[in-house]
Order: C-alpha cells, then structure tokens, then sequence
C-alpha cells in the first residue's frame, strides 16, 4: 500500500514537472481546440503614428447650399402689381379739384393734382364779314336791327377784323336756324366752329386691389361731366 501512494507520488510530481518545463501549446497538439484571437492592445490618438482623415467642409458647404437652392426653388414670390391707378376729372375750377382731393385724402388715398391746357368747345358762331373798317360793321348792324334783329357783337382777331357776330351757339341746329333766316333776308353768313384755351384740372391717384374701390363722387359731381378712370399704373 505504501509503495502505491509512493509510486502515485512520483508520477504527479514528474506530470508536474512536465507542465512546468514544457509549453502549454505543445502539451495540447492533439487537441482540436480552436485558438481565440488575443485581444489588441488600445492605443491612444497621441500615440498613433497614422494621421487623421479630416472632413471635407467644401464638399460639405455645397451639399447644403444644393438643399438651399432646392427649398429656394419652391418658395414663390407674388410680384404681381397690386395697385389701381384712377384719374378724376375734369374739373373746369381749380377750388372744386381741390375739394375732391380732400375726399381722397380724408380716406388715406394720395392724390395728386395735375393741370393741362385745352381748348373748350364754345359753339357755332354765325358772322358777317367784308367790313373794310369799323363803321361799315356797325351800317350793317343798323340793317339787321332795322330787320328786327338786334343780338350781334363787332369782333376784331387775328384772321377776323370788323366781324360782325351774330351769336355763338352751342346747338347746331339753333346755328343752322339763324343762318337761314340771315339768308332769307338776303345777308351772306359764314358759320365756325368757336374754342377757347382754358386750364383743366385732373386728380391722378392709386389704391390698392386688395381694398374696396370708392370713387368718392357725387351725383352732382358726375352730372357735371366728372368721372373717375381706371388707367395704366407707372
């Protein structure tokens, strides 16, 4: 029994020397056991030999201004004009041009006031002319009196001296009337077109669509020939 334990003794003490003296490697040949890798060591930035890749910014900027151009694309601008242009007039009187003004004006719409010089149609004058000088127009007169027509006026003009006028009329046919009652009394009459040069006042102003359009006139305003006209805005 002794020499058992003495011999068992022996033998682990020689296994152990093996596994001291001998690699663990060469001891497991035989065995099918896969290796595991082993684990590599972490190495800080500022130890590392290998440089950093850096991002390129450029590259970076124009995808972001690609997006930008794409959301830019889809935001519309209204450009379309939203004013309305208007002139009111016209006015005969500076003083009532003004008043009209004051309406607008009253209702926060600027206006401004413009004036042109026009020729008003007056009417038809009826005349007798061939006076050499003054007194030959007023011996004609005295036949037309004597006639029963005492209505005339010596006119003296450019183109026009010693001019008897008969009236102007406003109506043609009141023009055409008193023509042929000259002529039955066996006078010769010229008839013309008469104009006169006067200032004309106008009203330009402008409003927005997108508020309720007021013309601001009267009825006395529009039966007077007053009105108010879209026009092109500038």
């Amino acid at each position: 029994m002794k020499t058992f334990f003495g011999l068992l003794l022996i033998v682990n003490i020689a296994f152990g020397l093996m596994q001291w003296l001998l690699p663990y490697e060469q001891l497991s040949l035989k065995t099918d056991v896969k290796k595991v890798p082993v684990a590599e060591k972490l190495q800080l930035l500022n130890e590392s030999n290998q440089s950093i890749p850096l991002v390129d910014i450029e590259a970076t900027n124009d995808v972001k201004t690609d997006t930008g151009e794409k959301l830019a694309a889809l935001v519309f601008e209204d450009t379309s004009d939203k004013r309305l242009c208007f002139i009111t007039g016209p006015f005969k009187d500076k003083a009532k041009a003004l008043e009209v003004s004051g309406r607008y004006s009253s209702n926060s719409i600027q206006s401004e006031l413009k004036s042109s010089l026009e020729k008003e149609y007056l009417g038809i004058m009826v005349y007798i002319t061939g006076h050499k000088n003054r007194n030959e127009a007023v011996k004609t007169s005295e036949k037309l009196a004597a006639q029963g027509i005492r209505e005339y006026i010596i006119v003296n003009e450019p183109g026009k001296s010693n001019v008897l006028s008969l009236g102007v009329f406003g109506l043609k046919k009141n023009a055409e009337r008193r023509t042929r009652h000259l002529e039955k009394l066996k006078h010769t009459v010229k008839t013309e077109a008469r104009y006169r040069e006067r200032t004309i006042y106008w009203l330009y102003h402008q409003q927005s669509n997108e508020s309720d359009i007021n013309p601001l006139l009267s009825d006395q305003d529009r039966s007077r020939g007053i009105s108010q006209i879209a026009r092109q805005c500038t």
